[in-house]
């Protein structure tokens, strides 16, 4: 078979063809696998599909009517136990149903990798990005692309590209996770047990000041300007989230503020977190998981991005999204001389150049019209 960005001639599929992508980390990644997913169903409506993805992320893609099923991957070493069995019975789950028709690597890591083996394909498809790709003997059609070219596309139209080299049409880009009524009722209850005012005509406005790295993430002190702004301006009830592993960044906005704001630390859990996405009329967040989340489930989002394409990394969706980035590169107006390396995104800090003023403008004139809907725009800010 032809290893060339055009893919080979479509070979015959069975009746029911058993197609398996491999996703892996991280939590807005694995969300913005969904149109992939949504594409193979509607092209083979009879397939076996399942998605392999990291235990952190199971539920991401839970609610998907296109999955048949989700395949564990375990997170983090494999020295314990308990953490090997998982990974067995992962093993064990691809290479039970095999050998698969049709495998799509998205991950390109070792793990993926050993899934792959597993999986005793007949067909293997995965991208290369300039060149460079580990084993490329094991899969049968690579899609070529350069950095350039990667910076030019979103990671969706990407994906798309690897569905085309099999033949297979891409009809879908954006995400769409359904929300199930119970998750939204608990949501409801949450922010009920809160004190949050959810029902007497004021916007709801979650803010999420995490991201995959301190580099990435705004300033709490920003975020809190931004936030005061739209509680005394626009009437908005403000509500500070926080993941299990950064409460204190979500404690520090709500210290930093001057009017009133309702705390949630820790939130339980990705379904909840996509049951109050779903209430909300706007998330202010950085670049990060929720912010896709948010996105998939129709929620307007503003979103603050460092030196990481935005191209690349937007939020999708005709809500009326927002995306903010200083220009690059910074040069002389750099905010992190020494500290900052601006050839890696998770290590850059250029996302405090993004001033809290043009924010809060730009979002009140937003939050003064329609709350969804409009399109989506980029601003510059620096």
């Amino acid at each position: 078979m032809s290893r060339t960005e055009g893919g080979p001639t479509e070979p015959r599929q069975p009746a029911r063809p058993r197609v398996l992508v491999i996703r892996r980390r991280y939590l807005g990644d694995t969300v913005l696998t969904e149109p992939l997913l949504r594409n193979l169903r509607h092209h083979w409506p009879g397939a076996w599909l399942a998605v392999a993805v990291d235990t952190p992320y199971l539920d991401a893609l839970a609610t998907c009517p296109e999955i048949d099923e989700i395949i564990e991957v375990p997170a983090g070493r494999m020295g314990a136990r308990t953490a090997v069995a998982r990974w067995a019975r992962s093993l064990l789950s691809v290479a039970r149903r095999g050998p698969w028709d049709l495998v799509f690597d998205l991950a390109r890591n070792e793990r993926a990798l050993a899934l792959l083996l597993a999986s005793r394909a007949r067909r293997r498809v995965t991208l290369a990005v300039d060149g460079r790709l580990s084993r490329e003997r094991l899969y049968t059609d690579v899609v070529r692309r350069t950095h350039r070219e990667m910076d030019a596309d979103h990671i969706v139209d990407t994906h798309n590209r690897l569905l085309e080299a099999v033949g297979v049409p891409a009809a879908f880009r954006v995400p769409a996770v359904p929300v199930p009524e119970r998750d939204e009722l608990a949501a409801a209850a949450a922010l009920r047990r809160a004190s949050v005012p959810v029902d007497d005509g004021r916007r709801l406005v979650l803010v999420h000041p995490g991201s995959g790295s301190d580099a990435r993430r705004w300033p709490p002190a920003y975020f809190a300007r931004v936030a005061d702004r739209l509680v005394e301006q626009a009437r908005a009830s403000v509500v500070v989230l926080s993941g299990p592993a950064e409460p204190g960044l979500a404690r520090a906005v709500v210290d930093e503020m001057t009017k009133p704001a309702v705390l949630l630390a820790d939130v339980p859990g990705i379904a909840l977190l996509y049951g109050l996405l779903a209430r909300a009329d706007l998330l202010l967040c950085n670049d990060s998981g929720p912010m896709h989340m948010a996105a998939a489930v129709g929620t307007p989002v503003c979103a603050l991005f460092g030196s990481q394409s935005a191209t690349t990394w937007a939020p999708l969706g005709d809500a009326g999204h927002l995306t903010f980035q200083a220009p690059l590169p910074c040069g002389s107006a750099c905010v992190a001389p020494g500290e900052c390396h601006p050839e890696d995104p998770m290590k850059s800090f250029c996302v405090r150049r993004v001033r809290p003023e043009e924010v809060a403008e730009t979002l009140l004139k937003h939050l003064s019209g329609t709350a969804r809907g409009g399109g989506a725009s980029t601003a510059a800010s620096g």
